[in-house]
């Protein structure tokens, strides 16, 4: 009898997995999968990116020994859908490839990344494809202005990618401590588009990145930003009047591309 119930238990359990993963099969959303994949050919799901986030993850990466950059990327997959006609689709981890693209511009490293596989909508039309991009939050069609565009407005290549610089100063912001990191698609866009109306960021220099970072501090908790996604009340870091120490020395890493640092004014 108790080899019966333990058969009967054990199939029981098989049956459950079978059913959760099928649950996840619907219209072409299968359970994610990891694989490496090259960047080259990769098609954006956004039309911008904080270039100054992606030169300060190039930088980071480029002082890295090989090993290190396997291990932090095997920690840092990107997220890719297949889509119609045999394209693939990044749909999270834009700076990260930006950034490996950059070094393998220089000679660094290869420019390949793990990914999980989030979806194979390769059997989907165009119009079907894009329907389930935008329902399932896997796109952002709106310019480096917030401006809405089409589909067909989206770079063909990773390297087309246009700079938000307010993008950046959002990812700073969360790096602060001053929102939570919800793993949220397209998250800091959200917070970008609530900087963008009330912090100027005219370029990329280091002085312009610490002035803007710090007015952008002052606001995070007001009740004007209760809405945007990972809000919160406390600031887990630093006071408002200071930039922690490793936003500083990411900052003052741009020197080599936008020049201007700080660090020779402290």
């Amino acid at each position: 009898m108790g080899q019966i119930q333990t058969r009967l238990r054990d199939q029981f359990r098989r049956v459950l997995m079978v059913c959760a993963i099928a649950s996840m099969q619907v219209a072409g959303i299968a359970a994610p999968r990891s694989t490496w994949m090259e960047l080259g050919s990769v098609l954006p799901s956004q039309q911008s990116i904080g270039l100054a986030e992606s030169m300060i993850r190039s930088k980071a990466l480029e002082q890295m020994t090989s090993l290190e950059r396997r291990e932090y990327l095997e920690d840092h997959p990107v997220s890719v859908v297949h889509g119609p006609r045999g394209k693939l689709h990044l749909v999270d981890g834009h700076h990260l490839s930006w950034a490996l693209l950059d070094l393998s511009s220089r000679g660094i490293m290869e420019a390949k990344a793990p990914a999980k596989v989030l979806a194979d909508l390769s059997s989907s039309g165009e119009e079907e494809f894009w329907r389930i991009m935008r329902e399932r939050n896997w796109v952002w069609l709106y310019d480096a202005a917030d401006k809405p565009i089409q589909p067909a407005d989206l770079p063909l290549r990773l390297r087309d990618l246009k700079d938000d610089r307010h993008r950046s100063l959002a990812w700073l912001l969360r790096e602060e401590g001053c929102f939570e990191d919800l793993d949220q698609p397209f998250q800091e866009f959200y917070w970008a588009r609530y900087l963008r109306k009330k912090v100027t960021v005219n370029d990329n220099r280091a002085s312009t990145l610490r002035a803007a970072l710090l007015a952008a501090k002052a606001l995070a908790h007001g009740e004007d930003t209760v809405a945007l996604p990972g809000y919160s009340r406390q600031h887990a870091q630093n006071p408002h009047t200071e930039i922690s120490k490793k936003n500083r020395r990411r900052i003052d890493s741009l020197e080599s591309r936008f020049g201007e640092s700080d660090s020779r004014r402290r």
